[in-house]
């Protein structure tokens, strides 16, 4: 039985009053940042290209698949280091979003991802489950939930993603571009990282947060 992670996303969700210019990887000022270790700067701005630009990312040019490869890179040395915990986070959020923009996997993915449950722990969800509202849906007041599924691989980077319950509006590609810029700490099977399937639940409301 799939096993179901309820994020609850208030933070996260950014109602747009209309249409407003994608941002773009700026090769030189991610280079900067990357150089300088500053990760979860990296992450925040990776993060609001991947939500705006939706679940379909656009081929980088070839400066900015250079920068995002080299970031793929550094951040795979980083973590194979002893940092900080914070810092670990901000590092692994760097190279899920920065992967997200290829379409290559880990081998094996889908043959091989396990299902939560006995013996395999759960991954642990880093940051904040962010995602942002449809214009369309914000107007017409839409709420609810998309139910998608995942694999969390074994570098914690969410892929393959599917549609298991849907919403109309948009919805659907917001959660699609949402879920592939989320990042975990990879699930574990008697201590070694393992891929699973996984299960998260992306909620639209547009009530604020209590």
């Amino acid at each position: 039985m799939i096993q179901h992670t309820r994020l609850v996303a208030w933070v996260a969700a950014l109602l747009l009053a209309g249409p407003i210019p994608r941002p773009e990887i700026q090769p030189d000022r991610l280079q900067k940042s990357l150089s300088q270790g500053r990760f979860a700067e990296v992450a925040q701005e990776l993060q609001q290209i991947v939500l705006q630009t939706g679940p379909s990312l656009t081929k980088p040019a070839p400066a900015q698949a250079k920068v995002l490869r080299g970031a793929i890179e550094r951040t795979r040395r980083f973590l194979n280091g002893t940092h900080p915990v914070q810092d670990r986070d901000a590092a692994r959020q760097v190279l899920c979003l920065s992967r997200a923009f290829f379409p290559e996997d880990l081998p094996g993915l889908e043959q091989n991802a396990l299902r939560v449950g006995g013996g395999v722990q759960r991954p642990e969800f880093i940051g904040k489950p962010v995602h942002r509202f449809p214009a369309t849906a914000g107007k017409a007041r839409l709420q609810g939930v998309v139910i998608v599924e995942v694999i969390i691989d074994q570098e914690g980077c969410a892929r393959h993603p599917r549609i298991l319950k849907g919403l109309p509006l948009g919805a659907d590609d917001a959660a699609l571009a949402a879920v592939q810029g989320w990042t975990f700490q990879p699930a574990t099977l008697d201590g070694k990282i393992v891929a699973v399937h996984y299960v998260l639940s992306v909620p639209f409301t547009l009530s604020d947060p209590d």
